[in-house]
């Protein structure tokens, strides 16, 4: 029998048993183990396995055409509709046609990525270029600048439908850029989606646990002997991790801003605001899911379900016209979807609350519908 101060294998082998029997007449906790793994796995899998297409562009062609004279014959040449015809085959864009006014206040709206024009002369000067004279086509473009890898595929789709047109090999491309007429960081360009996926994380992962430790604490069942209903309960849960979230938001916003010196192009307050609204909206979930969690473990266990799949499917890590065609409705049912265009563009575009009512009302019936399941799952005192 050995000492209590000597090494025991079947001591260790003892409290190992034990904890195995924990988890598994846990069903719930065993189920998270087996099924949250192989759910990321599959959604990132699925989410960084596509690649850019129908990125929404508008074109607008001016070419009037040219008739070239070759010989004793002459050719009509109409480079400008070839061009707009490849780029319709190019599965990379989605094409509309306009003026390149409507483009650019389009590109400006978040209506497209990018405008394109190509001038009425297009044509003609394509020609004399073959011809070895001193010109030399252009084709002007004004792009988002806020998704690198959009304007990268749009780009690329019109360099290779312009090249792919004969008698244009040899071209140049104007590129403009909105919001401030220059490329974003590498920072600038991802920190709005950093914001939102920190805020995602923390605020469900905090608000869960702070709930969860009422149940565990055995503050919970105090509470159901009191006139305490559950309307009342809830809202007090929900006003209280709401002033936590906001010094939360204040903290990251001051590193992010302050610290790193991202740029702000909006107003600053809405920006703010913007954050402890999208707050609410996970404290509003994590009151909803905490209904679920008999202890802390499951509620730690709850947040990174719904995190991790947000940071996958809401454009953080490669924008939703990137991912798969399958998928991309499902963004528009994820909260971090709305909250990455909300910070996006009072960060990057310096879009005011008229520009971004849409997503605020979305965000708006969300929190609704939370609430709502948070009231209809909540147990009652006499339960």
């Amino acid at each position: 029998m050995p000492r209590r101060n000597e090494f025991s294998a079947r001591r260790t082998g003892a409290v190992a048993g034990r904890v195995l029997t924990q988890i598994r007449r846990d069903r719930r906790t065993l189920a998270m183990m087996l099924v949250m793994p192989a759910m990321i796995m599959l959604i990132f899998g699925f989410a960084l396995g596509g690649q850019v297409s129908n990125v929404p562009i508008l074109v607008d062609n001016q070419d009037s055409g040219y008739t070239a004279s070759i010989g004793t014959s002459s050719a009509s040449l109409h480079l400008g509709d070839q061009v707009v015809q490849l780029l319709r085959g190019d599965s990379t864009v989605s094409v509309s046609t306009g003026t390149y006014g409507e483009g650019v206040s389009g590109v400006d709206s978040g209506i497209y990525s990018a405008a394109i024009l190509i001038p009425s002369n297009f044509s003609q000067i394509s020609f004399q270029k073959s011809k070895g004279e001193n010109v030399t086509p252009s084709i002007e473009v004004y792009l988002d600048g806020t998704k690198p890898s959009l304007d990268s595929g749009v780009l690329g789709a019109l360099q290779g439908s312009i090249q792919n047109t004969s008698g244009a090999n040899q071209f140049s491309l104007v590129q403009n850029y909105a919001f401030g007429g220059a490329k974003f960081s590498g920072l600038d360009v991802s920190l709005p989606s950093v914001i939102a996926f920190v805020l995602t994380f923390l605020i469900l992962l905090i608000s869960l646990l702070t709930i969860t430790r009422e149940t565990t604490a055995g503050t919970l069942p105090r509470l159901y002997t009191t006139p305490l209903t559950a309307l009342e309960r809830l809202l007090g849960y929900t006003i209280a991790l709401l002033l936590l979230a906001i010094v939360t938001v204040a903290v990251i916003l001051l590193i992010g801003v302050g610290l790193f010196g991202v740029v702000v192009r909006g107003n600053l307050a809405l920006l703010f605001g913007s954050g402890v609204f999208y707050a609410l909206a996970n404290v509003l979930l994590a009151v909803f899911l905490s209904n679920f969690a008999k202890n802390e473990l499951q509620a730690v266990q709850l947040a990174p379900i719904i995190a991790f799949p947000s940071m996958a499917l809401s454009g953080m890590l490669v924008p939703v016209a990137a991912l798969p065609t399958w998928i991309q409705p499902f963004s528009r049912l994820i909260p971090m979807y709305y909250a990455n265009q909300m910070f996006e563009g009072v960060m990057l575009k310096g879009y005011d609350i008229g520009t971004l009512s849409l997503s605020f009302v979305v965000v708006i019936i969300m929190e609704l519908l939370f609430f709502i399941l948070a009231m209809s799952t909540v147990k009652d005192k006499m339960s």
